[in-house]
């Protein structure tokens, strides 16, 4: 087979396969509407993981302060939640300063004295602002267990003995 053409001849025109831009278009296309339906889903995942973080620290500390509680007869006194509240860091009840995900914030806690027959208490905030479709399993401050009342617009977290875990 003569790969040289004879002289005088137009060269053959070779016909390169390629995408046409169409092509491309819908592959675009197919991976827009991926992402579009991805990407929100991730970033609600992820804002729900940060609730149930905060969830899971807030637990803590109230159990920390339980046992504080059942060794000391009394509460330590109101402040931010880190190993220096229980005593420093070599205390039983707490050994590392428990942060929220959203903007590694400490937690509030506040003791509340006990007054005209009602026994000491506390409650404990978590200052960080969520989203509120994430808080949308979580009870209203008062709704008790088993009740309809949940958050609905509710952004932040608290614990107290009483109401457990709740949001407002």
């Amino acid at each position: 087979m003569n790969h040289f053409a004879p002289a005088g001849a137009a060269p053959a025109l070779v016909r390169q396969r390629g995408f046409t831009l169409v092509e491309l278009m819908v592959v675009v296309a197919i991976i827009a509407l991926l992402a579009a339906v991805v990407i929100p889903n991730y970033v609600h995942a992820r804002a729900q993981a940060a609730v149930s973080q905060s969830e899971s620290n807030l637990k803590e500390i109230a159990t920390a302060l339980e046992l504080y509680y059942a060794d000391n007869q009394t509460y330590p006194a109101s402040g931010n939640v880190t190993p220096d509240l229980f005593g420093g860091a070599k205390n039983p009840y707490l050994s590392a300063t428990p942060v929220n995900a959203l903007g590694r914030q400490v937690y509030v806690y506040s003791f509340v004295a006990a007054a005209g027959g009602t026994p000491a208490t506390y409650s404990i905030e978590d200052p960080g602002l969520y989203d509120p479709t994430t808080l949308s399993s979580v009870p209203l401050k008062g709704a008790g267990v088993g009740t309809s009342g949940l958050c609905t617009q509710c952004t932040r977290l608290y614990y107290d003995p009483q109401d457990g875990l709740y949001g407002q």
